[in-house]
């Protein structure tokens, strides 16, 4: 069973709704009689169920949705659509004797973002969507590009943060990557009536493989990087990098829409950047009525479709100039970094292969301040700079490493405060604590989200890898997280970086089966203050 919203404000015709689902998806043992039911709601979680809904069961990570079928008709489901045969479910016991239709599908995710799309009256052919995927990046790439955008148009973006609507705030819940798929079709229609003329969806790669946005009609693909992440999940890299590619692969399965280019845009300086230009190949030669066009960014490369130049890494801001076919163009942004710099060359790939002019990119990128969780300046009154970054792998973990050790004064110390999650990819436990071991003066490991893990035992697999390559007087263990910034801010002095990674953005922390208020900001603030009282 799934966490889900389930939004409408209208009705559809269930036969309606259910005619909709592509041939392919329909098992060839599945035609019930219809009865003449509306469709106020869909939703794959049992518990959200009400009068006139259609219930999709899903096979989840952990629960099979098809044994929460009972409880859903109880509810008020007015139809039940499954990927198990009627005869198993009843085998099971997760069949009732009921009027209540069910249909088969081959593949329940997939048909639960169809009929989504097509409860929303397929809300992402009336606007040009934009999808950017990567390990890193994605929150920060989608955030420069609705700067650059909304400045002649209506903008709506689907982030890790949450989404904005023109300009309005809405909340995607705790934990969240890429919403589930009535979710992200009840956004993507809000944007088409509040007049969005884009919308931009970060594609994370749990969002792409589970489906939720199969039926989200992209005219735009871009990555940032793909890296060492969710193992745990994908099972190995190369699965890890297939679904990213599905969002690349989508772009030669959507919908025509006049006058709107397909574009695709590829990170050269990535590992990434080969096995997706032969994914691309292989689809434009089987696709070969679809075109699609690819652009290559890189931070230093020429050869790359847009790259930059004279880099200056100021205090204050950072300064380039953007190359694109031949001609310069200077930018200034005061979000800090190299990997900063890449994420905007991304994001300028994309609008300006959209026909987006060059001086509206210099004004949106100048006026993107920073993003919540992503290095993040916090001030409380304290005379060392201390930031909050999500960075929670080994590469992203090293690139803000590196880009904060240019801020650390002659004398000063860069002190890293980070844990990692309990249930997930295990593998990066020794690896981060072997790139703080090497790049940070300081290592303060605690808890991030232990989930029926142990915190200490999480910690132990860090420590290891930071003893790798640092002494013991250059490491601690602080198991509470809100102690371990105390602790770092207590020891920073004059000069010193302290930064905490991992959290960012997040609202809450996983302990057990139960996810407890966390604000990585306020935490970080509280400790600042304390430590500036005790100093004054």
């Amino acid at each position: 069973m799934t966490t889900n919203a389930s939004l409408s404000l209208h009705a559809e015709p269930l036969a309606a709704l259910l005619a909709q689902l592509p041939d392919r998806l329909l098992a060839s043992n599945s035609h019930p009689t219809l009865p003449p039911s509306a469709v106020r709601h869909i939703t794959d979680d049992s518990q959200a169920v009400r009068a006139d809904t259609l219930f999709v069961a899903v096979p989840g990570m952990q629960q099979d949705g098809h044994r929460f079928i009972p409880q859903a008709i109880a509810a008020g489901a007015v139809a039940v659509v499954g990927s198990h045969p009627l005869a198993r479910l009843t085998d099971q016991g997760w069949w009732i004797q009921t009027d209540v239709p069910f249909v088969q599908v081959t593949d329940s995710r997939e048909a639960l973002a169809c009929l989504s799309a097509a409860f929303f009256g397929f809300p992402s052919r009336a606007q040009t969507v934009i999808g950017v995927t990567g390990t890193d990046g994605k929150t920060t790439t989608c955030s420069l590009l609705e700067a650059i955008l909304s400045h002649s148009a209506h903008v709506g973006v689907i982030t890790s943060v949450g989404a904005r609507i023109a300009g309005l705030e809405q909340d995607t819940g705790l934990h969240v990557t890429t919403p589930q798929a009535p979710l992200v079709q009840a956004f993507l229609a809000q944007m088409r009536t509040a007049g969005c003329d884009y919308a931009i969806l970060e594609s994370t790669s749990f969002g792409l493989d589970q489906k939720r946005v199969a039926a989200v009609d992209y005219d735009v693909a871009a990555v940032t990087n793909i890296t060492h992440e969710h193992l745990d999940i994908h099972g190995s890299y190369e699965a890890y990098q297939e679904a990213k590619t599905l969002l690349f692969r989508s772009l030669f399965r959507s919908d025509c829409k006049p006058g709107v280019p397909r574009i695709a845009v590829l990170n050269r300086d990535d590992s990434s950047y080969q096995p997706l230009q032969a994914a691309l190949a292989e689809e434009q030669t089987c696709n070969d009525a679809i075109v699609v066009t690819p652009y290559a960014y890189s931070v230093t490369d020429p050869a790359a479709d847009v790259y930059a130049r004279r880099i200056e890494y100021l205090p204050h801001a950072t300064r380039f100039e953007l190359v694109w076919r031949g001609s310069a163009l200077p930018l200034e942004t005061r979000l800090i970094g190299e990997f900063n710099v890449s994420n905007i060359l991304c994001a300028a790939a994309i609008a300006l292969g959209l026909g987006i002019p060059p001086a509206q990119i210099q004004q949106g990128v100048a006026s993107l301040s920073a993003v919540l969780g992503r290095m993040q300046r916090m001030d409380g009154g304290q005379d060392f700079l201390a930031v909050v970054d999500f960075a929670h792998s080994p590469v992203s973990l090293e690139r803000a490493l590196e880009t904060l050790r240019a801020l650390v004064a002659d004398n000063g110390r860069l002190i890293a405060i980070y844990g990692c999650a309990g249930l997930r990819d295990r593998g990066k436990r020794r690896l981060m604590g072997q790139v703080s071991g090497r790049l940070a003066d300081f290592t303060i490991i605690t808890a991030e989200d232990p989930r029926t893990e142990e915190v200490d035992a999480i910690n132990r697999e860090i420590a290891a890898g930071v003893q790798e390559c640092a002494p013991p007087e250059r490491f601690a263990v602080v198991p509470d997280r809100a102690e371990a910034m105390r602790f770092g801010a207590q020891m920073a002095r004059a000069g010193d970086v302290l930064a905490s990674f991992g959290k960012g953005h997040e609202r809450s922390m996983c302990y057990g089966e139960t996810e407890r208020p966390w604000n990585e900001q306020e935490a970080m603030l509280s400790a600042l203050r304390a430590r500036t009282n005790l100093c004054s």
